[in-house]
């Protein structure tokens, strides 16, 4: 077979060049420091590495939520502290409030203004945010106070019972958050209670509002318990001569308890044991409209704020007779069981932060030695072999030499050389 002396050339430049290309990339594995650049250097390598650095990527980001966990977590359980230390306060009160034979209205009064102060500084703690600006008690609606009112009028959850969850493993999930309704709402009341709303849908403008009340005779409420009850504004013209006037129904039945009661603003009104107060101008009914309407809702749970609320309007209303030390008394004795109530829900959900951060600190030890693990496993499938490396390319640097040296002696083969 002839072999042109073009085919000469193509042969040796083809030679020359992948020796060149050769030393080229072997430089640039020495300079990265890496074997393996391209999935075609070595396909079940690439894979493998693929496949690690997804895992490490994971655990980065794993870690990076254990951290936002934690901090969550942090914060929450200062708050918790801070609670805590307004309950003790406000049951070193009460028990002192117990003392009726001794102390004064001027006492009392003085007394009933540490609690507002204090329900005030728990009110806060209530509504304390994240570092994020998250209310961190408000459950999914994190974006707006969870409590909202006061001790006049009442105080609202505006939250849900939703708990977020961080994912910091591939089959674990832990509760960042606790929501204010289970550890600050549904506490156990020391008896059946009620709980005073008024209606979203009411027309008057400001918005008329009822008090938070408390049951003034527990035999009548009890026997009355658990029923609810609901005042409806009527049409002026429903009493002679034509005034705001109100009615009272049970709920469950619209059974009518109490008939177009004429309305005074800040009167008191005692029904079934309970005793309530509204303020403000409601909105009459019309032959077309309902008029304003305001629930008094039986219970058997009591929130904090409003078992602070009532302790002090109690303190408050003490006037030195035997009814009003006989109320205190026994305001006093469910105070101090419904605060007894409040700090073991504080405690369980304190105690609850604490196994989430033992799963936390365990779990992110996990990920430290899986990432040691890991990244040994990387190493050995990418890093290079420097003194293999080396070796390998002064071979490849004796290879070129040696093609370029046989190419100019054989390019020199020619019958005008010889001549």
């Amino acid at each position: 077979m002839r072999i042109s002396s073009v085919q000469i050339f193509n042969i040796a430049n083809n030679a020359m060049a992948d020796a060149n290309e050769a030393i080229v990339k072997t430089q640039k594995q020495l300079s990265t420091g890496q074997r393996v650049l391209e999935p075609s250097d070595d396909p079940v390598a690439s894979t493998k590495i693929l496949s690690i650095n997804e895992e490490l990527a994971a655990i980065t980001q794993y870690r990076n939520n254990i951290d936002i966990a934690k901090n969550d977590l942090v914060i929450e359980e200062s708050v918790l502290d801070g609670v805590l230390n307004v309950i003790l306060r406000m049951q070193e009160l009460a028990v002192q409030a117990g003392n009726t034979a001794t102390l004064s209205e001027s006492e009392y009064n003085s007394l009933a203004n540490e609690v507002d102060s204090r329900l005030d500084e728990l009110q806060n703690l209530l509504n304390s945010q994240n570092a994020n600006g998250d209310y961190i008690f408000g459950g999914y609606k994190s974006q707006s106070e969870p409590f909202t009112g006061n001790s006049g009028t009442g105080f609202r959850y505006n939250g849900d019972d939703g708990q977020k969850f961080i994912k910091i493993a591939n089959n674990t999930l832990v509760p960042s958050s606790d929501s204010g309704k289970d550890i600050f709402v549904d506490v156990d009341s020391a008896r059946p209670t009620i709980n005073t709303y008024a209606s979203p849908s009411n027309r008057s403008n400001p918005p008329v509002q009822i008090s938070v009340g408390r049951v003034v005779d527990h035999e009548i409420y009890d026997a009355f318990y658990p029923e609810d009850m609901i005042i409806t504004f009527n049409q002026d013209s429903n009493v002679t001569p034509a005034v705001k006037n109100y009615t009272i129904t049970e709920k469950s039945t619209g059974r009518i308890i109490l008939a177009d009661q004429i309305y005074n603003p800040g009167e008191e009104i005692i029904v079934n044991g309970v005793s309530v107060t509204i303020t403000g101008e409601p909105a009459s009914g019309t032959p077309t409209q309902t008029g304003d309407s305001l629930f008094i809702d039986s219970s058997n749970k009591q929130d904090v704020l409003t078992t602070l609320a009532r302790f002090s309007q109690t303190m408050r209303a003490f006037d030195g007779s035997q009814a009003t030390r006989d109320a205190m008394l026994e305001n006093i004795a469910d105070t101090l069981d419904n605060l007894e109530n409040a700090q073991t829900s504080v405690l369980e959900i304190t105690s609850q932060i604490g196994a989430r951060f033992n799963t936390l600190e365990s779990t992110e030890e996990l990920h430290s030695d899986a990432d040691i693990v890991l990244q040994e496993l990387l190493s050995d499938l990418r890093n290079i072999d420097y003194a293999e490396a080396a070796t390998r390319l002064s071979s490849q640097t004796l290879i070129l030499e040696a093609a370029q040296t046989a190419f100019v002696r054989i390019s020199r083969l020619s019958l005008f050389d010889q001549l």
